[in-house]
């Protein structure tokens, strides 16, 4: 019984995935989405691991790489490394990778033009989809780089999940799954919204051709919009996710208390270095993206 059930669920599987494979762009682009994601995060993982520092234990960006170094080592500027990649491959897979999909679904069924509303529509979409499959990744990232200097929180990445699953349960492994759905909202509208906009509008008036200048200038200008939309939601999301089990009644209890404790400056802590990696990070991934996708699609077309 047990086999043939098996069989079944494996039929199952089978025809669900049959429509995604049997697309050969559409498997392009979820394959050069989270390939292009992991590139970039490995990176430029160093500047994320400052910026947590900082909006966790304060101080300045010289001052927080200057610890990190003296107390961790080379090793300390990549504490995360593993659980980005695989955050990068449940999130970005999705939520680049399907982006397009979803927009053509939007357009089809709901009757919307190709502007801002369908784009904002297929980017909060797909961000939410991204958040609830791969929180579990988020969670064990940030805890595992906000370790206090010197110290190991967890003794791997498999450890991490385990401890938090069995200490803390699902709601530990999701928690902070509200502002960071609200957080990847606004950072897909920042990042694959803001570049689809600038890239078609730019191709659209024939000022560029869609090459490595075209997305060049799509990668920079959606870092600079993601960096200033979703600073304050980042710091909101990682002291709550990193605090102590009941310390914050929720996302907003945590909000109003950082506001008490130092002003609106405390929600764009470690603003700098996150604009330099929310931007190098864009280039990375976008100009890998699109080269990669190319590769891809053609290969696949062709075979």
């Amino acid at each position: 019984m047990s086999s043939i059930s098996s069989e079944k669920e494996g039929s199952r599987v089978s025809a669900a995935l049959r429509p995604i494979l049997q697309n050969p762009e559409l498997v392009a682009k979820l394959f050069s989405a989270g390939s292009a994601a992991c590139f970039a995060e490995a990176v430029t993982l160093p500047m994320d691991c400052a910026k947590i520092k900082l909006q966790v234990e304060g101080g300045t960006l010289l001052s927080t790489v200057r610890t990190i170094a003296a107390t961790d080592g080379t090793k300390g500027f990549f504490r995360g490394l593993v659980p980005g990649l695989h955050r990068q491959l449940g999130f970005c897979t999705i939520r680049l990778g399907l982006y397009d999909s979803t927009k053509e679904f939007y357009k089809e069924n709901l009757g919307l033009d190709d502007g801002l509303p369908l784009r904002f529509a297929a980017g909060i979409s797909t961000a939410v989809a991204a958040v609830c499959c791969a929180q579990p990744t988020e969670v064990v990232k940030i805890r595992m780089q906000a370790a206090k200097a010197g110290t190991v929180r967890y003794s791997g990445t498999l450890s991490a999940y385990y401890k938090i699953a069995v200490t803390e349960g699902g709601r530990g492994l999701w928690s902070g799954l509200g502002p960071n759905i609200v957080r990847l909202s606004i950072c897909n509208i920042g990042e694959v919204v803001t570049y689809d906009t600038v890239k078609t509008s730019i191709l659209a008036r024939g000022w560029m051709e869609d090459a490595f200048p075209l997305h060049f200038v799509g990668a920079v200008c959606a870092g600079f919009v993601t960096t200033t939309l979703t600073s304050p939601v980042d710091v909101v999301k990682t002291r709550y996710v990193n605090s102590a089990p009941r310390q914050f009644r929720g996302p907003l209890h945590c909000a109003a208390f950082l506001a008490k404790e130092g002003g609106f400056t405390n929600f764009y802590k470690g603003c700098v270095p996150s604009f330099f990696r929310i931007t190098g990070w864009n280039l990375l991934m976008f100009m890998t993206y699109e080269q990669v996708r190319k590769v891809v699609s053609k290969k696949l077309t062709s075979s």
